[in-house]
């Protein structure tokens, strides 16, 4: 880590049960100098990945306020590997949120493997824009893996 690195401790509240394999999963942001980190924790690579998007959209809005109705949307990405699809996954969720105007309610990942990730989203408008500008997540620290089977990722954003 370098000396314009700052790392904020796990926040209460942010952690809770992996729904697949039990334990703890979390995230936490790290700040950077023009980018902004997501680290997460989780005891599957699916709940890592869930764990990256909820990172995403705390450093978007906090929360997102949003309006009724929801819609159901099916979202797949493919790339060469682990730690490609996980910057593959949140620049499409991006996607979603700055061009269509969309708000992720809910998010579940119903195939995953290392190359390909299928995830049912329950969508809703947003009422109005984010509070933060993410450009990309980016290729810069990008780290996934698994020891002793308990997943990390670290990624940063381009604002």
């Amino acid at each position: 880590m370098t000396a314009d690195q700052k790392v904020r401790p796990w926040p209460a509240g942010m952690s809770g049960p992996a729904k697949k394999e039990g334990g703890a999963a979390a995230f936490r942001l790290l700040e950077h100098t023009a980018d902004m980190g997501i680290e997460a924790q989780a005891a599957s690579c699916e709940e890592l990945f869930v764990q990256a998007a909820k990172g995403l959209l705390v450093v978007l809005a906090g929360g997102g306020e949003t309006r009724c109705p929801v819609q159901d949307v099916t979202l797949e990405v493919r790339a060469g590997d682990v730690e490609e699809l996980l910057v593959v996954w949140l620049n499409e969720l991006l996607y979603l949120i700055q061009t269509k105007g969309m708000w992720p309610q809910n998010i579940e990942l119903v195939d995953m493997r290392s190359d390909h990730l299928e995830a049912k989203l329950l969508m809703a408008p947003l009422t109005g824009q984010p509070q933060r500008e993410v450009k990309a997540a980016t290729y810069h620290h990008l780290m996934v893996s698994c020891r002793q089977g308990f997943w990390r990722a670290r990624v940063y954003l381009d604002l």
